[in-house]
């Protein structure tokens, strides 16, 4: 007799609770694809920072062979070789021939992405800063990449890629109206003479 009250009790209780979707990750924690997607992407990242650190050492050489372009890859040089198209592994050494690498110089990729899509196609696009250590020579160089991997037969190799002269930001300067205008004036300088009166 007891047990219908209880059980309305109990149904009345489950109405009122807010029931929510169980995330993904606790239904499958190892999704087998995305898994593979990442530990591709990782891979081709780590693929483009060696094409800098290789740039940063001025080993243009081993710079290509870090991105492994096909015969065929597509390489567009904006302000490299008067822009025209070049081909393959000649093609893109031709681009880096343009430029003037400082020495002792270290290398950054501050906004890389790299995106696979599961398929065997991956793209990715960063700058490439190629900046003097103190004491090294040179200017700094910096560069807008982008490009597109295809996987053949297990291997990643590049079939398009662009690059374009980025513009150094220029170096930070105080206006006149700066914070440091308005810092206490050390106790052996003396002050500023005021301007006449009524000038």
């Amino acid at each position: 007799m007891h047990r219908v009250p209880a059980l309305a009790a109990a149904l009345l209780a489950l109405s009122a609770c807010r029931v929510e979707r169980t995330p993904d990750e606790y239904l499958n924690p190892r999704n087998p694809a995305q898994v593979e997607s990442r530990d591709e992407e990782n891979e081709l990242a780590s693929r483009v920072g060696a094409f800098g650190e290789a740039l940063a050492r001025g080993d243009r050489a081993a710079a290509v062979t870090a991105l492994g372009p096909t015969p065929e890859a597509h390489v567009i040089g904006i302000g490299f070789n008067d822009g025209r198209p070049r081909f393959g592994p000649l093609g893109l050494a031709a681009v880096l021939a343009d430029l003037q690498l400082p020495t002792d110089a270290v290398a950054r990729t501050p906004d890389l992405r790299v995106e696979a899509d599961g398929r065997g196609v991956a793209w990715f696009a960063t700058h490439v800063e190629v900046l003097p250590v103190v004491g090294g020579g040179g200017q700094p160089q910096r560069l807008r990449m982008s490009g597109v991997f295809n996987e053949r037969e297990g291997v990643w190799r590049l079939v398009q890629v662009h690059l374009s002269r980025a513009e150094m930001p220029p170096p930070a300067t105080l206006r006149p109206d700066s914070p440091r205008d308005s810092l206490p004036r050390p106790s052996n300088q003396p002050a500023a003479a005021a301007p006449p009166a009524g000038g």
